[in-house]
């Protein structure tokens, strides 16, 4: 069993210009990660501008002034680096993986990209295809499809209801310059974090960055807020008819946001009800019950909103089922005590799943950069599962009491017919 002596020490220092470098060093690997973050992405978006943060994530690897897209792309090849990037609601964070004796060379590269593209116009519009296809395949894709939706439809009237993707008609019309404005209005110190994880020295990767991110525009991104009396929509359903096989939906319960004092005990809840082969979800829905391939819940976590998720791809016959289980699953924490087997369980599986995810840089590297932004600094592993193994059975109990009785989830679904409604 690893002790708190074991665990991998975590560093954060602020730059004099706002940029935050936050390490996790774990000697003795051979690899490494390190990680751009940018706390400024899609919520912040006006309705002309859709999608241009995701959009900016793809052109970042397109060319600088001393760097081609070509160039890029070999570089990072030819010293066995792996480079990529995703943006999400709230951010938009770009890393690497490579040997940790090849992480400042990696860093190099990395940091030209985030400062310093230029947005080539032909890249620009060559981009702007690969972007426009991805929507298309998102929309042919019938999960990521009714994700997108349902999360669109959770979150209505909210800035974290605005699609990562944009439309095709944003993306088909906002310009290079436009693009450009907005990377300038949002690629500032203080919402900026380096994140490194692996036998990397913290500060050498302070003076790196302090060099290489020197010349970014100083300043906090303006971000938009919700209105104080937003409420997610619950108690609605919709579906999208398709002619397909199988009915997939989502269904989905407010949370408090990210960083509440309810996480672990909703960590421990969650692992309870959908996460993995022992789960009710999926004992009820698929081994007893032969509703579904596929089930799971998963939790959604931002700022200032968050939501419980359930997923399932069923029988158009049996989606009314499939909710109605569900629903039923969820409601049973607020009713009968979890038993201390399987609260032990759950435990062990979240203590050994994280204590494993130390072995993977890529997965520590974006763990740090989101604690450091969430919680304002990042969370010592062995804090984490002191919280995890502090949960009792009674506050799991008393917190689905508390955010569960009475709520009507919210479903969204697509395929043949009319679809399923609201659990009954």
């Amino acid at each position: 069993m690893s002790t708190s002596s074991t665990y991998p020490k975590l560093r954060l220092s602020t730059l004099p210009n706002g940029v935050r470098v936050v390490s996790q060093q774990i000697q003795g690997m051979q690899s490494a990660a390190i990680g751009i973050r940018i706390d400024s992405s899609t919520r912040n978006e006006e309705p002309e501008t859709g999608g241009a943060s995701h959009f900016i994530e793809h052109l970042l690897f397109k060319g600088t002034p001393s760097r081609s897209a070509d160039q890029i792309t070999d570089e990072f090849n030819s010293i066995g680096a792996r480079a990529n990037a995703y943006t999400s609601q709230e951010e938009v964070f770009y890393y690497a993986t490579s040997l940790a004796s090849i992480i400042p060379a990696t860093f190099e590269i990395l940091a030209d990209m985030f400062v310093h593209s230029s947005l080539p116009e032909e890249e620009v519009e060559k981009e702007r295809g690969v972007v426009l296809q991805e929507i298309l395949m998102n929309q042919d894709n019938p999960s990521r499809f009714i994700y997108n939706q349902f999360h669109q439809g959770f979150w209505q009237g909210h800035p974290l209801g605005t699609p990562i993707l944009g439309t095709a008609e944003t993306i088909g019309a906002i310009s290079r310059q436009r693009l450009m404005e907005y990377k300038f209005a949002n690629y500032l110190t203080n919402a900026t974090i380096v994140s490194v994880a692996g036998n990397v020295e913290h500060d050498l990767v302070v003076e790196q960055a302090a060099r290489l991110l020197g010349e970014l525009p100083t300043g906090t991104p303006r971000t938009k807020k919700a209105d104080p009396q937003h409420r997610v929509a619950v108690g609605q359903n919709v579906h999208y008819q398709r002619s397909m096989e199988q009915t997939h939906f989502y269904m989905g319960y407010p949370l408090p946001p990210a960083g509440n004092e309810h996480r672990h005990k909703l960590a421990v809840l969650n692992q309870v009800l959908g996460s993995g082969m022992n789960s009710r979800l999926f004992r009820e829905v698929r081994e007893r019950r032969s509703l579904a391939y596929t089930v799971y819940s998963m939790m959604s976590s931002y700022t200032d909103s968050a939501g419980l998720m359930i997923y399932a791809g069923t029988g158009p016959e049996r989606a009314q089922e499939a909710v109605d289980v569900c629903h039923g699953e969820v409601l049973r924490f607020c009713d009968e005590l979890v038993t201390e087997e399987v609260l032990a369980a759950a435990k062990e599986q979240i203590r050994c799943a994280r204590l494993m995810a130390l072995d993977d840089c890529e997965t520590q590297v974006r763990r740090i950069s989101n604690t450091t932004s969430l919680l304002g600094a990042p969370e010592p592993i062995e804090l984490s599962l002191e919280g995890i193994a502090a949960v009792s059975a009674e506050e799991v109990r008393d917190v689905a009491q508390l955010l569960f009785r009475g709520v009507v989830p919210r479903v969204e679904s697509v395929g043949p017919g009319e679809g399923p409604g609201l659990p009954r």
